[in-house]
């Protein structure tokens, strides 16, 4: 015997393997194993196969494989179905929005014009603690424009680190090769000598000055700082003396930066000492007067 539905051999109980009791009641509705095999299940309502069909939990209309079957029925898409349809087509919908605002707001932000070079400047002189240097945010990109002007002019490339910040900045052509200049403190000691007791030196307690010839040598007395065209770099004072009648000895201390070719000290009227750079960074400044 066959089964009506499959055509599958019916077992001597008569059950289908495929189908289950080929002689189910008509009134029987419910899942059923697809005698299609085109899925996992298929509905049937009063013994009558349908186009209603699912794999697991999953369900879905299929009435081309209804139509192989006899007796077949056409029932109308679920309630879940319709639910589950709405529920893809809101999540696909929501994908798509998303995906568009993203779109929008990366093609916002490429156009968006950049920030000017003054901004990412002043930021970076902050960053460094250099921003102390200028009085104010103008003065800081003035100079900072004036550096490449130099440069552009043909001057070594050399400068101060805000200096570097600035060819970063406003001319990054003259970046590569820039070389940042070392500042040193230098440390300097003045040595006032009467050994003859000539009343050179006049002491108060534990502090001493030039007396009678020397008497322009004291605390207050200039030091100052010169490039070999002349101009002032830095200036300080010899500050308190100590020692005794026979020697007093000053000391001091100025910041130096190289890049110049020569480095002439000055103290007071007492003559100029030339030096070098690596002579000032490596020995400072001696200077001894008297007899």
């Amino acid at each position: 015997m066959s089964c009506p539905y499959c055509g599958f051999e019916v077992a001597a109980d008569g059950t289908c393997s495929r189908c289950g009791r080929a002689e189910s009641s008509v009134s029987l509705s419910g899942w059923r194993p697809d005698p299609t095999a085109r899925y996992e299940g298929r509905y049937y309502t009063a013994g009558r196969p349908t186009n209603r069909v699912r794999n697991g939990k999953h369900e879905a209309s299929d009435p081309t494989g209804g139509q192989m079957l006899p007796d077949y029925i056409e029932l109308p898409a679920s309630r879940s179905s319709i639910r589950t349809t709405w529920i893809t087509t809101g999540a696909v919908t929501a994908i798509i929005v998303m995906a568009a605002a993203m779109a929008w707001g990366l093609l916002v932000a490429h156009r968006r014009p950049p920030p000017p070079p003054e901004t990412g400047y002043l930021a970076a002189l902050r960053d460094t603690g250099l921003m102390n240097q200028f009085n104010s945010d103008a003065n800081a990109i003035a100079h900072g424009r004036q550096v490449c002007r130099r440069l552009e002019d043909g001057e070594p490339q050399q400068g101060l680190p805000a200096d570097k910040i600035a060819v970063d900045t406003f001319c990054p052509h003259f970046a590569q090769g820039f070389h940042v200049l070392d500042t040193v403190k230098v440390s300097g000691i003045f040595v006032l000598t009467d050994s003859l007791g000539a009343e050179g030196i006049a002491v108060d307690g534990s502090s001493c000055t030039g007396n009678s010839g020397y008497s322009d040598i004291g605390p207050d007395t200039d030091v100052t700082v010169k490039n070999g065209k002349g101009e002032i770099l830095t200036t300080t004072t010899l500050g308190r003396g100590t020692g005794g009648s026979a020697e007093c000895r000053f000391t001091f201390a100025f910041p130096v930066t190289e890049g110049e070719d020569l480095y002439i000290v000055s103290v007071g009227r007492r003559g100029e000492f030339r030096y070098s750079f690596d002579q000032l960074r490596s020995r400072g400044v001696q200077v001894h007067l008297g007899t």
